[in-house]
């Protein structure tokens, strides 16, 4: 994953004590290791205060320290995971420090995710800074190694396709003869992706990603309604089909939803079941 993140904990750690952003590497730490354990609890609590600490994840802060230690974010993930018993292996796009830019249909340009977050798509252009910034050589091989290569759900422009800027992924993905799978997100995003198709969203990661869709899943269970209200007023809305297919890629849609939660999410058994499944048909 590409460690942009200017905002919150992650932007303050960055600015404070120039590490890469730690916050998304933590998410992922916590999502790969035992529901069960309260070491995950853990590394997702966050501070309350009008101090210092108030905002911070526990969790960014364990892992600046581990990296500041060990001497290194790859020792810093792997001990953490160690710890939190995880599954698999989670490593950065890249550790050089970044910057995310783009720009707009209307030429307007933006710099930082958080920014970006709040821009008008469709984007023209999206960009990492420096544009020379190499991504871990693990990376690259966990790609060419790979039975299966899924971009999962996230925000379109700021989480999903900045790891598709480095020539060397896509080089690898491209190379791979694994198949590529993208799962869809379940709303869209304001700002990000409000008023965007699921098609519009298949044609920027190909665009900007330069690599060709194997297919896509999405969900196809409309959230409760107090779900559906809760996103309605930040302007987003569920991210559905129209179709089977768009630009020679296969649009599969299941259902995904995990109807318990009051926040939509993906049902993970559901998915879990719907990629074996997808597998299982080629």
């Amino acid at each position: 994953m590409v460690v942009s993140d200017d905002g919150g904990s992650s932007g303050r750690l960055r600015e404070e004590l120039g590490v890469i952003p730690p916050g998304d590497l933590r998410n992922c730490l916590s999502a790969l290791g035992r529901q069960d354990s309260i070491l995950s609890d853990l590394l997702d609590y966050r501070f309350i205060s009008d101090g210092a600490l108030g905002g911070h994840s526990l969790g960014n802060l364990i892992l600046s320290a581990m990296a500041d230690i060990s001497g290194s974010w790859v020792a810093a993930i792997r001990h953490l995971s160690d710890v939190l018993v995880t599954v698999g292996n989670l490593y950065p796009a890249s550790l050089a420090q970044m910057t995310l830019s783009a720009e707009d249909a209307r030429g307007k340009e933006y710099h930082g995710e958080s920014n970006i977050n709040r821009c008008v798509p469709p984007l023209k252009k999206l960009w990492l800074e420096p544009c020379d910034a190499e991504p871990l050589p693990e990376v690259v091989l966990a790609i060419l190694n790979a039975d299966l290569i899924i971009l999962a759900p996230g925000s379109l422009y700021t989480s999903t396709i900045p790891n598709l800027l480095f020539p060397e992924i896509r080089t690898a993905i491209l190379q791979s003869e694994a198949p590529v799978l993208y799962v869809a997100n379940l709303m869209t995003e304001l700002g990000e992706s409000n008023g965007m198709t699921l098609c519009d969203h298949i044609d920027a990661i190909q665009f900007f990603g330069q690599i060709v869709l194997s297919a896509v899943l999405a969900n196809d269970t409309p959230p409760k309604p107090s779900v559906m209200k809760k996103y309605a007023i930040e302007g987003g809305g569920q991210l559905i089909a129209c179709q089977n297919s768009h630009d020679g890629v296969s649009i599969i849609s299941k259902p995904m939803l995990d109807t318990r939660a009051d926040l939509a999410r993906h049902h993970p058994e559901l998915l879990d079941g719907a990629i074996k499944g997808w597998l299982a048909s080629l």
